[in-house]
């Protein structure tokens, strides 16, 4: 699409680089010397340089040089096979740290069909990688702590197919891993009397949700027998089936130790339990993510935000205090679960720069403040007597300006962790994110009636054309270089 057909009277080239600079994804292109001539705002602002410092410079100089051939190898070949390369790129910022990136590269033509250089679009996934850290360090925390155990632990399919199992319920069976792992019934340390005894056991867990002190007879390899008692639960239960069941088992031959196995077995719920609230929270943060970058209703945003954090934070208040640029002060926008302290306390404006959601706002940085009636920074109107609460405040800012404060507090405890605070952060970016977005539409709207207002004479074989604007960053800067340079390749 050439923009300046479709809209004779656009500067194409400022036109473009106006929404280039709108878009919160870095782009830079380079020619065919890998020299960056342009780089937009979100670019300079994530890497620290000023326009006119990477305007000029090479490519490599937004990487580490260890990874120069690296890239310099997988990249180029791809671009020159298929025109195109994408994937994970560590991008260096001014000060020689790094984030990582989710990148692709194009490669553009000049009117001789040779190669003019690239274009480079990357979307930063710090927070993404961060999320994905922190769970798969919890899962390996797990494994090691059930391997760890004493007592012995295994997980079996919805068939009974065993599908793990840690070193303990190897020691107590006499079998190894290999000869235990892929195991389906009847078991060879079982004899059929039992086998039956746990498929009723199996049936009163699948009703049930849970087995508890379920005593059985096992033979080890070198077929003696051992009392063992069996508590059971269902891993991954969705509406109509069950995928896999956890055994934790123990050897009570000698001595019932049914306190030691109430409380192991009390341990293992809670990490369960954990793991499950772990994978929850990623998949409500995707979830969420998804539905307000696809929404522009602020009001619409806001209350996704909050159902968001009802599920993964126990709290007592949640919502959304907006500025007031008449009033210099923050009013309530939405609020949900409000308890009566805070109903009143709702009722007063936050004035700028004082209280913890003021100092949020103007500082632009979180603030985790527990026990938050003994902090310094708190504020109350006059006569009001402070109550116990849990704060965690979260400033929603522009480039140039603050739009509001997301507020997440607790009456009572246990208080607000770092982890939680990691959450609502999460939501408060993903906030951002969609209001920019729904900034930039309504721009983008305002524009087109604009437009439309204007008089314009289409020739004849124009006249029955409709005119879109597309929003696909490729597009526009396919029509700014068949422009200048020459053309784009297809992907």
């Amino acid at each position: 699409m050439n923009v300046s057909q479709q809209f004779p009277f656009l500067d194409q080239k400022e036109f473009l680089i106006h929404f280039a600079n709108s878009v919160s994804d870095l782009v830079v292109i380079a020619n065919r010397r890998r020299e960056i001539i342009f780089a937009n705002r979100a670019a300079c602002e994530k890497t620290g340089y000023k326009p006119k410092e990477i305007v000029g410079k090479r490519v490599p100089i937004l990487y580490r040089k260890e990874n120069e051939a690296k890239y310099t190898a997988k990249m180029y070949k791809a671009l020159h096979e298929t025109g195109q390369w994408s994937g994970e790129m560590e991008v260096q910022k001014k000060d020689g740290s790094t984030f990582w990136t989710d990148a692709t590269l194009y490669m553009y033509y000049d009117k001789s069909g040779k190669p003019a250089g690239t274009l480079v679009i990357a979307r930063d996934r710090t927070l993404q990688r961060l999320l994905e850290q922190r769970f798969w360090e919890s899962e390996n925390q797990l494994r090691s702590i059930i391997e760890s155990m004493e007592d012995a632990v295994c997980v079996c399919d919805k068939e009974g197919t065993v599908v793990m199992c840690n070193d303990a319920h190897c020691r107590m069976l006499g079998y190894s891993k290999d000869e235990i792992v892929g195991v389906k019934p009847p078991y060879p340390w079982m004899d059929s009397v039992d086998l039956r005894k746990l498929q009723q056991g199996f049936k009163i867990l699948r009703k049930e949700g849970k087995l508890k002190n379920y005593t059985l007879t096992w033979r080890r390899r070198d077929n003696s027998a051992i009392s063992v008692s069996l508590a059971a639960s269902l891993l991954n239960k969705s509406r109509n089936s069950i995928s896999q069941f956890v055994l934790t088992v123990r050897d009570v031959t000698g001595v019932q130790l049914v306190n030691d196995l109430q409380r192991a077995q009390k341990r293992f719920e809670r990490l369960q339990l954990d793991v499950k609230r772990k994978a929850v929270q990623l998949n409500t943060l995707k979830e969420i993510n998804w539905f307000v970058l696809n929404h522009s209703n602020v009001s619409t945003i806001f209350k996704a935000i909050t159902t968001g954090i009802k599920k993964l934070v126990e709290h007592d208040l949640a919502g959304v205090y907006v500025y007031d640029s008449e009033q210099q002060a923050f009013l309530p926008h939405t609020l949900s679960k409000q308890t009566p302290f805070s109903r009143k306390l709702a009722q007063f404006p936050l004035p700028l720069g004082e209280g913890i959601i003021g100092t949020a706002a103007v500082s632009g940085e979180l603030i985790l403040a527990n026990n938050a009636q003994l902090d310094p920074r708190s504020r109350y109107p006059e006569g009001m007597r402070p109550e116990k609460e849990h704060f965690i405040a979260v400033p929603l800012k522009g480039r140039e300006s603050i739009f509001g404060v997301l507020v997440v507090s607790r009456n009572r405890d246990p208080e607000f962790i770092e982890e939680e605070a990691l959450i609502v952060k999460s939501f408060a970016d993903a906030v951002m994110v969609a209001l920019e977005n729904a900034r930039l539409l309504l721009e983008l709207r305002k524009y087109q009636r604009e437009v439309t207002k204007r008089p314009y004479r289409p020739s004849s074989n124009q006249r029955n054309r409709r005119y879109t604007v597309h929003q696909s960053y490729k597009d526009f800067f396919e029509s700014f270089y068949s422009a200048k340079h020459g053309r784009f390749i297809n992907s």
